[in-house]
């Protein structure tokens, strides 16, 4: 998921009474749960490296034991430096800390695999990636319930009220370079948010912790839901599948459509080639495929090569449903690769990748995959 919900996750944490548990209680929960994502300075060493490197190491099952650990004890230091210079303060109950460390990073990979993007959880013991393909990367309706129960009842202070609307003017920028046929989605949203900043539930018997865990209790809600939904969703689709074509289906991705629960985005490989669609309960309940059927690149003989030349390992290693064109210009030996998951045109931008081959293996793969 993105930063922001990772965060609003902790914020909402500490903002029951969770956070009253022990001293550093809210400032663990809320880099506990940004923390699996210090695998970001991977980028210092570039986009591939980073592609191949992300949500492994720092997400898997032995990160999860250490990265807690290590957060209570940069907190129990801490804690002790201070103390050492004097002052009464109050005191840190170790096993609480410890606890709240633990459990505010375990959110971040859970939240991570719901998303076609996937995690691997066993690194560094297996290197497979695992996806939930139920929520998608940026879900405004988690925003909103997990940004209306942690602002409810929040005094709206210059400093929070600077901070939300450089977040909102951030994630308005962003959806309208990126995907502007959301902005009337998001829009009200933020809107939303806004009021439940400047709202002063007192008289209504709603204090902050009441808000922070009813906005938990939804997001918990609506993610529960989003999994039976793609569950649902996956079994119809497979019946439908099996009735059209009669070929085993190699694989198959249901994944989630930005602010909208009742359609789904489909990828399936099935009979060496991958095709796309989408799905919708609000229709005819029926797979409308689109225009996009290509060979699947893993069962070809160039994938081979592709594969030994050692080039864009990183996103070799994290594509899941790989096809190739190849360039006709340079002799025909730049070979683009593309990932359905995101890419069903040629790109060089995120789901892309492009690599040179020795004019032997392209020829002998044809002019086209």
């Amino acid at each position: 998921m993105d930063p922001v919900t990772h965060t609003l996750v902790g914020a909402s944490l500490a903002a029951t009474r969770l956070g009253e548990r022990t001293r550093f209680a809210a400032p663990a929960l809320v880099i506990g749960a940004n923390l699996p994502d210090i695998d970001v300075l991977s980028y210092f060493r570039g986009s591939d490296f980073a592609l191949g490197f992300r949500r492994g190491w720092t997400h898997g099952v032995l990160a999860l034991v250490v990265l807690p650990a290590l957060l209570a004890i940069a907190f129990l230091v801490w804690e002790r430096l201070r103390r050492d210079r004097g002052g009464t303060r109050r005191p840190v109950a170790t096993g609480w800390l410890i606890g709240l460390c633990y459990l505010a990073t375990l959110t971040h990979p859970f939240l991570d695999w719901l998303n076609v993007y996937g995690l691997r959880w066993w690194m560094p013991f297996s290197d497979t990636w695992y996806y939930g393909d139920s929520i998608f990367i940026m879900d405004p309706w988690l925003w909103l319930v997990l940004g209306v129960g942690w602002l409810v009842g929040r005094r709206a202070t210059r400093r929070l009220v600077t901070i939300s609307a450089v977040v909102a003017a951030l994630l308005l920028y962003l959806v309208a370079s990126r995907a502007p046929g959301y902005l009337p989605v998001i829009l009200p949203v933020v809107l939303l948010l806004l009021v439940a900043l400047l709202w002063r539930p007192e008289s209504a018997g709603i204090s902050p912790q009441k808000a922070a865990f009813s906005g938990l209790l939804a997001a918990s809600l609506f993610i529960a839901s989003m999994l039976l939904l793609h569950q649902a969703t996956e079994n119809r689709l497979l019946q439908q599948l099996d009735q059209l074509a009669g070929k085993p289906i190699e694989s198959l991705m249901v994944g989630a459509i930005p602010a909208n629960p009742a359609d789904w985005d489909v990828v399936i490989e099935q009979g060496g080639r991958l095709r796309h669609g989408r799905f919708s309960w609000l229709g005819d309940r029926s797979l409308h495929f689109s225009d996009f059927d290509q060979p699947a690149a893993s069962s070809s003989d160039l994938w081979l090569e592709i594969v030994a030349s050692g080039q864009e390992e990183g996103f070799l290693s994290w594509v899941r449903f790989p096809w190739t064109q190849i360039n006709p210009g340079d002799a025909g030996r730049r070979v683009n690769i593309m990932d359905a998951r995101y890419a069903r045109v040629r790109t060089r931008g995120f789901g892309g990748a492009v690599i040179t081959l020795p004019a032997k293996a392209v020829d002998s793969a044809g002019p086209s995959h």
